[in-house]
């Protein structure tokens, strides 16, 4: 449509119309004065009277939901609330989430436009099951509870219609203290090992399995009395299968949190199907 002009800038347009188009004559009476800009452009305050108008009635959406925080908020020093915020999405957070959906800077977008949706704890320092309970409930106050998408049957590969009720996922809460949860005895070694709680802010180092096993001791706060990095790593590598898993599931399976885990049986051969309602760019679009 534009030709070459597509490559250059509303600058560039500008000058060259400044260039091609044709300069009176001072002296050849054709000469007119510039006429005075429309005075029908509606001011600022009329532009924001008129939307205040048209979104009367979805400011009153623009509230907090209070929800009881899986962890009860009970790893957020000076928080002294067991619930926290969460608003439903407006059409700009959803476009952030949808433009971004793929590639390196996914999750930074994702967790952009959740931080903006909470108010709670520091966004960076919830813990993950506090997190992901978090994006689930901003799914269902936005879109609604029924979370709609195809599934493959394992069986006969026939696609299934899922519709899952975000409000009937079970939710596990934190019993006890966090430093009984992240206290574990490990079964072969016999010692006592204190993991961290991994948070929003830990998540760019867990991209991958390979990050997974290699990042192991460097969320295990102490092996006993033990606190040194080094000898923390070589009990690592030296202890058996058995100690690693026990410590793998303290740190990334704590005992609280949204239970993912569903069963479906197929439409089409009646196979009984186990999944996890997982979280991807489709999960925040309506159903």
């Amino acid at each position: 449509m534009f030709g070459k002009d597509k490559e250059k800038n509303i600058v560039d347009i500008a000058k060259d119309f400044e260039v091609s188009s044709p300069t009176p004559e001072p002296d050849s009476g054709d000469y007119r004065p510039p006429v005075a800009a429309d005075s029908s452009v509606p001011e600022v305050t009329h532009i924001k009277d008129a939307l205040a108008s048209l979104l009367e009635n979805v400011e009153t959406k623009d509230t907090y939901v209070e929800f009881n925080l899986p962890s009860m908020g009970k790893f957020y020093k000076g928080y002294d609330k067991e619930t926290i915020g969460v608003r439903p999405l407006k059409f700009s957070d959803e476009k952030r989430i949808q433009q971004s959906a793929v590639g390196d800077r996914a999750l930074d977008a994702l967790n952009a436009v959740l931080a903006s949706c909470l108010r709670g704890p520091n966004f960076m320092e919830l813990t993950i099951p506090d997190k992901l309970y978090a994006l689930y409930r901003l799914r269902q106050i936005s879109y609604g509870s029924t979370y709609s998408f195809p599934q493959k049957c394992e069986s006969c590969k026939k696609e299934n219609e899922i519709n899952y009720e975000l409000s009937s996922m079970k939710v596990d809460y934190l019993e006890g203290s966090p430093e009984e949860l992240l206290t574990v005895v490990l079964p072969d070694s016999k010692k006592t090992a204190v993991v961290k709680s991994l948070r929003v802010k830990d998540e760019d180092k867990m991209t991958s399995m390979k990050d997974v096993i290699q990042t192991l001791p460097d969320w295990i706060e102490r092996i006993e009395e033990h606190k040194d990095p080094n000898i923390i790593s070589l009990f690592v590598e030296g202890t058996t299968v058995r100690d690693v898993a026990a410590l793998r599931k303290a740190i990334y399976s704590p005992p609280y949190g949204m239970d993912s885990e569903y069963n479906f049986f197929c439409q089409d051969c009646g196979t009984k199907n186990e999944m996890n309602i997982g979280i991807n760019a489709n999960f925040f679009f309506t159903s």
